[in-house]
């Protein structure tokens, strides 16, 4: 063998070595027999509802050996503990699976939910996955992180507030029957109209098109 082909042998060995061995560490990385998805907006309203859906997705037999009904149980805190009841802060999900999981079956299904943030600040998504009889925990995940932003939540309370008085206005209008009133209210109304689609503006730049206004 030429020393030329010598070298580009040892080359295509050691290229094949390295892929072989990525392709074994990719497989072990992504062996997971249970997973949640978790989908939930990234900024939230201190105090408001925070929506919150959890997919559940298990290979045949992964969850069989439960003594209760299975949970899935989510709390948001600054940091998770070992188990749902070991974790501050709101709940944002807790009920039980729907339809429950078939022994030796694969699972599907998906979970939705929602809860109030009670503090500022970057707070993290607490899930798990629970037979609460027991208290064995099938699968856990702490991943997701929300911001509750104080930005966020005055400007969607300026809007809630002028949204309101928009509301009461056309109401008033509705009912109104004299002409100098109505002119008054009508002009109260346009006013209060641009007043809310400015502040319904400034609220989605705070808080991002994932929070309901």
């Amino acid at each position: 063998m030429t020393r030329g082909r010598a070298r580009l042998t040892a080359g295509l060995m050691t290229t094949a070595a390295l892929l072989a061995g990525a392709a074994s560490a990719a497989t072990a990385d992504s062996f997971t027999p249970v997973q949640l998805n978790i989908a939930v907006a990234p900024v939230a309203r201190l105090h408001a509802p925070l929506a919150i859906t959890v997919g559940i997705t298990a290979d045949p037999g992964v969850l069989d050996g439960s003594e209760g009904p299975l949970r899935m149980e989510v709390r948001l805190a600054p940091e998770c503990g070992g188990t749902f009841e070991t974790t501050p802060g709101p709940t944002l999900l807790n009920a039980a699976l729907d339809p429950q999981p078939a022994t030796g079956r694969s699972y599907t299904g998906a979970v939705k939910g929602s809860g109030r943030p009670s503090a500022y600040g970057t707070q993290t998504v607490c899930a798990y996955l629970q037979d609460t009889d027991i208290g064995r925990v099938y699968a856990n995940d702490e991943s997701t992180q929300i911001m509750v932003s104080q930005p966020c939540t005055a400007a969607a309370g300026r809007y809630d507030r002028d949204h309101a008085a928009l509301a009461r206005a056309q109401k008033q209008l509705r009912r109104s029957k004299r002409p100098r009133v109505r002119r008054r209210l009508k002009n109260t109304v346009a006013a209060r109209t641009r007043t809310v689609a400015r502040d319904r503006r400034r609220a989605i730049a705070a808080c991002g098109p994932g929070v309901p206004l």
